[in-house]
């Protein structure tokens, strides 16, 4: 995740190759990678970014997918569930989108915080390590092996600094690391604030009537049944494809956009228009697509009274939030309209007549 990679980035900097590479003399050197492999310090460090983040990024992994699950059955229930409910989970969409949203940047402010800290912390801490050997007439430079032959697993893995003469003086420094009573009072202050949270919303909810059908015993998820056909996978995709390329030519359009001109105001106003106009094409677009589920719905419902899941209506609660009261009857719902030609053929129609939204900017 992308995260992930930014927060142990300050450490894959510490064990990045050094810039300088040693002479052929017998001098003393060091070496980052095994400095960092050898020193208690940074091994703490990097054990408690992965107990604290973890599973936090796994937390911010879950939202997000929860969210994009709500947004996947509204846009396929629009006009087909009561319309009260939409507008309300709707609602609640736009809240907790606006809530995570700020949440997900508090956490990358604070890994880049930490960054900063880590790379600057470990670096003076480096220092320090080479002037106190220096004080000892020790003068120690970074050693950069020769690049590994073709098939080489490259530095850091191969096993030794073969091309590095003279005395290895990495365990030294990462001893006077471990023995740095500054860094480790920087790296406890840097580890000791806070991380932010990643609010939750669970708890069962109330179904919603569907297609003349009252709330009972056993419901779907829209996002979930669409997500078991291949058909509507197919066109989905296709739709969040054509909608990210639409993205992508309006931003480059308005980086394009002459600010001094008389017309950069209207040119602005209406680069938003279409902006807005993306995802209105996404959501009609895949409220087609829910249409032409919920008639497969109603086609299978005869077969669904033996297995008891005749009278199901919609839940728009995602499931990882509790879902709603009753059974969750989605996988059965889609094993039966997946059997249905007449949905294919509809989606197969939709798919072939999909067109990108107007993105054009005069």
């Amino acid at each position: 995740m992308r995260i992930q990679h930014v927060v142990f980035s300050a450490l894959l900097l510490l064990v990045a190759a050094p810039v300088a590479a040693q002479g052929t003399d017998a001098s003393p050197w060091y070496d980052k990678d095994s400095i960092t492999a050898s020193s208690a310090a940074f091994a703490a460090v990097s054990g408690a970014l992965q107990q604290n983040y973890l599973p936090l990024e796994r937390q911010v992994s879950r939202t997000d997918s929860l969210l994009a699950e709500l947004d996947l059955s509204l846009a396929l229930s629009s006009g087909v569930v009561a319309s009260a409910q939409h507008k309300l989970w709707t609602a609640r969409l736009n809240e907790r989108s606006g809530v995570f949203g700020p949440e997900f940047e508090a956490i990358q402010s604070r890994i880049q915080e930490l960054e900063t800290e880590f790379e600057s912390g470990f670096q003076a801490a480096l220092d320090r390590a080479l002037a106190a050997l220096a004080s000892e007439g020790i003068t120690a430079a970074p050693c950069t092996p020769p690049a590994p032959a073709l098939g080489g697993i490259g530095p850091g893995f191969s096993g030794g600094r073969a091309g590095c003469a003279g005395e290895d003086l990495s365990p030294r420094i990462a001893a006077l690391w471990d023995a740095d009573a500054t860094l480790k009072a920087r790296l406890d202050a840097a580890m000791a604030k806070a991380w932010p949270l990643v609010s939750t919303y669970e708890g069962q909810a109330l179904a919603v009537a569907t297609g003349g059908q009252q709330p009972g015993a056993t419901w779907l998820s829209p996002a979930n049944v669409a997500g078991s056909v291949p058909e509507v996978i197919e066109y989905i995709d296709a739709v969040d494809r054509r909608a990210d390329l639409a993205r992508k030519e309006l931003r480059r359009t308005y980086q394009e956009l002459d600010r001094d001109s008389e017309q950069f105001k209207e040119l602005s106003e209406t680069v938003r228009t279409r902006a807005r106009g993306i995802r209105a094409f996404a959501e009609a677009s895949k409220a087609s697509a829910g249409a032409e589920l919920f008639a497969a719905l109603q086609r299978a419902r005869r077969k669904g009274r033996k297995a008891g899941w005749s009278d199901v209506v919609v839940c728009l609660n995602p499931s990882g939030w509790g879902g709603c009261e009753g059974t969750d009857r989605s996988d059965e719902v889609a094993e039966a309209i997946h059997a249905d030609k007449k949905l294919a053929k509809a989606l197969a129609k939709l798919l072939a007549a999909l067109e990108g939204p107007d993105v054009s900017v005069p």
